[in-house]
């Protein structure tokens, strides 16, 4: 009875410090975001921290009519979209033919892999890649580079090495393609994995602005939202000219970055039910 009253206790203190850990966690990201969501309804002048000082719309008016700002949103949601599918598909693909013990070179790839993932070439290398590729100055730059995401391709191998064997087997005893046990019997498995590779590629996309400020110099019609933030942020005095314009300026900046994060809000929701959803059970053939 002791014994099991002194667990009893270390589990309660154990789970007081977890909530207790959680919960300042939880504050640490999310007040942050409280004072930026307070700074883009308040008016110049006044000191915000997390609630609204002197509120306003100004400032979304101000993002709503911009109209380079709705073209830079425009072009993310097209590389964020084209990109995801683009990178989906390519990691998915080679993550099937890696988590097959016979596939050809299968270490050495690996190795290799791995190798590319802890060392980069560097930023000079890649850029005269993009320019002999003719992608300089094209918003293909901002895809391109970043299909292949090594450490989500990892995590897509290891997900299709834990799939039961016995699911591509009885797909090939009925005479199914290694393209159709990856499109139609893998890939709607796999589809937690999937999803979370997705989500993270599509943040990655959505929230890439190095790619725009080192391979699109005289191409700013082609910016990315991220890519625009920062130079509107970077902006001067003597650029806005519009003095009460200037005064208001971090306000503004506080409202681009809340409708930026829109989009990646709204999809997380639907993305979310995957990551606890346990497509593998039951898929056996008994």
């Amino acid at each position: 009875m002791k014994n099991k009253t002194g667990k009893i206790k270390e589990n309660r203190v154990f789970h007081a410090v977890n909530y207790v850990l959680l919960v300042f966690i939880i504050l640490l990201c999310l007040l942050p975001f409280l004072n930026v969501v307070s700074k883009s309804f308040s008016t110049y002048g006044e000191t915000v921290v997390f609630l609204p000082v002197d509120a306003t719309l100004y400032n979304y008016q101000f993002v709503f009519t911009n109209w380079p700002y709705f073209r830079a949103f425009f072009i993310s949601i097209a590389v964020t979209v084209f990109g995801t599918l683009l990178s989906v598909a390519v990691m998915f693909s080679a993550a099937f033919a890696l988590s097959k013990p016979s596939f050809p070179c299968r270490r050495g790839t690996m190795v290799f892999f791995i190798i590319i993932m802890l060392f980069s070439g560097g930023i000079v290398p890649n850029f005269f890649i993009v320019k002999s590729l003719g992608l300089l100055n094209t918003p293909f730059a901002l895809i391109f580079p970043s299909v292949v995401q090594v450490y989500n391709l990892i995590l897509l191998k290891n997900y299709l090495e834990g799939v039961p064997k016995e699911i591509e087997e009885s797909a090939v005893i009925d005479g199914a393609r290694n393209w159709q046990v990856m499109v139609y019997i893998l890939l709607p498995v796999a589809l937690p994995a999937v999803a979370s590779v997705a989500l993270f590629t599509a943040v990655n996309y959505w929230n890439n602005y190095f790619s725009a400020l080192i391979y699109l110099p005289n191409a700013d019609r082609f910016w990315p939202l991220a890519m625009y933030i920062l130079n509107y942020i970077n902006t001067s005095a003597d650029v806005l000219g519009d003095q009460t314009l200037f005064l208001q300026k971090t306000y503004i900046e506080a409202a681009m970055i809340v409708v930026s994060i829109i989009p990646i809000v709204a999809v997380y929701p639907f993305v979310a039910k995957f990551f606890v959803k346990g497509v593998t059970v039951g898929s056996v053939k008994g």
